[in-house]
């Protein structure tokens, strides 16, 4: 006889009641719980990784115009955006002005003048008007100076993320 074909019986006590197996049916109970152990956990780390990949691509915006990073490279007819100090730790402080007002061609283009020694800020937009370049500065420190240009008219809108969030508005006018 071939010894796969030999059968050993095992007895299972199950809710009170005795369960013949053969020695094959219980190999493949005990592997059936071992395969689902294994098949939820990589459930589990596919999903895991579904949702860290996800949030990723969500959180990142996406390729951005880097700012120049000092205001010799700006035009002279720029308007300044201060952050200042102590925005970093104080929700109930601003960017100056909170609302800026800007003409294309005159003076379009934005210099955020960092004054915060309390944190690194990461300046985002969050809409831009039809044909408005978004913009992403990123890990800005106190003393530095960073420039963008809008030439599409319209709102804009921008935040910098702290433990809260603190928000700006820039209007772009057309010259006409």
């Amino acid at each position: 006889m071939r010894a796969s074909l030999r059968m050993v019986t095992r007895v299972r006590i199950r809710n009170g009641r005795a369960v013949l197996l053969s020695s094959r049916a219980a190999k493949l109970q005990g592997q059936s719980k071992k395969k689902r152990n294994i098949s939820i956990s990589t459930i589990i780390i596919l999903v895991l990784a579904a949702i860290a990949g996800i949030a990723y691509y969500v959180g990142t915006p996406p390729s951005l115009p880097s700012p120049n990073a000092s205001s010799d490279s700006c035009p002279s007819q720029s308007v300044q955006m201060i952050i200042p100090q102590g925005i970093g730790t104080n929700s109930s402080i601003h960017f100056e002005p909170p609302t800026l007002v800007v003409v294309v061609g005159v003076n379009n283009t934005v210099i955020w003048n960092d004054q915060d020694t309390t944190a690194a800020h990461d300046v985002i937009s969050v809409s831009v008007p039809p044909n408005g370049v978004q913009f992403y500065i990123d890990g800005m420190s106190a003393g530095n100076t960073y420039c963008v240009t809008l030439v599409a008219p319209g709102t804009y809108t921008y935040e910098v993320f702290l433990p809260y969030i603190v928000e700006g508005t820039i209007i772009v006018k057309d010259t006409s």
